[in-house]
């Protein structure tokens, strides 16, 4: 599992929120497997979880942002999707928001704060995690990278407690 891999790789060392990234994207990248029926969604379907980079379209607008969303794509709109950033939830929650998602029923329910509008433009490569590695402990790996409006990092523990 991909999770276990990682924490094998990174020892008892610290390791950066970046090398979680990059340790998460090259796990991620040789299990992604286009299905040609999801070919106009870029090979996303609802009810997946994606990790992906992502820079605003109009950063004014927003006082911070995740810039590695882990997102559950809700539903599809024209130019985007609507997704549940897990990253938003403080990680001691974090994976039960996530294992609640594994059912994908129609009836989900996510915080509030974790509902966000995506837009194709602002996404970089888009990575879905297999339904069958542990969305709950990938969940908790510290891959969040918030960013203010002037570009500068943003406290994660301010934007687990942000209300819009």
């Amino acid at each position: 599992m991909i999770i276990e891999e990682i924490v094998k790789e990174a020892g008892k060392r610290k390791r950066s929120g970046d090398w979680y990234i990059n340790a998460l994207e090259d796990k991620l990248a040789p299990l992604q497997d286009p299905d040609i029926s999801t070919s106009d969604t870029g090979w996303v379907e609802v009810g997946d979880l994606l990790f992906f980079s992502y820079g605003a379209k109009f950063p004014d607008r927003y006082p911070f942002w995740d810039t590695q969303p882990l997102a559950f794509v809700i539903e599809f709109q024209r130019d985007g999707f609507l997704g549940a950033n897990l990253h938003y939830v403080n990680p001691s929650h974090r994976d039960a928001v996530a294992r609640s998602l594994i059912n994908k029923g129609s009836g989900v329910v996510v915080p509030r704060n974790t509902i966000h509008r995506y837009l194709y433009s602002g996404m970089g490569n888009p990575y879905k995690v297999p339904d069958d590695e542990d969305w709950a402990n990938i969940s908790l790996l510290p891959t969040e990278k918030f960013i203010d409006n002037r570009g500068m990092k943003f406290p994660k523990h301010k934007a687990w407690s942000y209300k819009k």
